[in-house]
């Protein structure tokens, strides 16, 4: 009964805060609830950027470009962790939580891969196809739907028949040499 209760405080204090009307107060990271090696990270990180301020020389951000990343990484794995911990734990119902786990986590990061792929092509977009997919998806709305399974570059069917055309030529060259020597 005390663990339901004070489940019931916390989803309290949880929809009050949901009805902040200041946004971006809704979720607060507690900088004591992090690691000793990263508060000192996000510390440097932040006399790196008090630097850059005072004098505005660049060359200080490019000299630190991948220690200025870090706090962000570790914000996302924590973020992703506490979502992986917080899904699978309801999703498990108390029952089999090792095996949500395992499956959960396989879709998850799975999906992880996917959209990494999917932002590296983007990366790759033109202007002038940004504008018109961002024109397109204005005018007709954004409709989701499930892509189907195992649809990437390995199985994408103009990729798929390039992969062929030159595995056949690699295996059909093999051959001929073989026949020749």
């Amino acid at each position: 009964m005390v663990k339901n209760f004070g489940l019931a405080k916390r989803i309290d204090n949880l929809s009050k805060k949901i009805n902040d009307p200041n946004p971006e107060e809704i979720i607060r990271i507690d900088f004591e609830s992090f690691s000793n090696a990263e508060r000192i990270l996000f510390q440097k990180v932040e006399e790196i950027e008090e630097e850059f301020k005072k004098t505005g020389n660049e060359e200080i951000l490019l000299k630190n470009a991948e220690l200025l990343l870090k706090p962000s990484e570790v914000i996302l794995r924590r973020i992703t962790d506490l979502y992986c911990y917080v899904a699978t734990t309801l999703l498990a119902g108390g029952q089999n939580k090792e095996i949500v786990d395992y499956f959960f986590k396989l879709h998850f990061y799975n999906f992880e891969t996917d959209l990494y792929e999917c932002l590296t092509h983007l990366r790759t977009w033109t202007d002038k196809d940004r504008e018109e997919f961002l024109s397109e998806l204005k005018e007709y709305g954004a409709h989701l739907f499930r892509i189907p399974r195992g649809y990437n570059e390995d199985n994408c069917k103009e990729i798929s028949e390039l992969k062929d055309s030159k595995y056949l030529a690699e295996k059909s060259a093999q051959n001929q040499e073989k026949e020749g020597g």
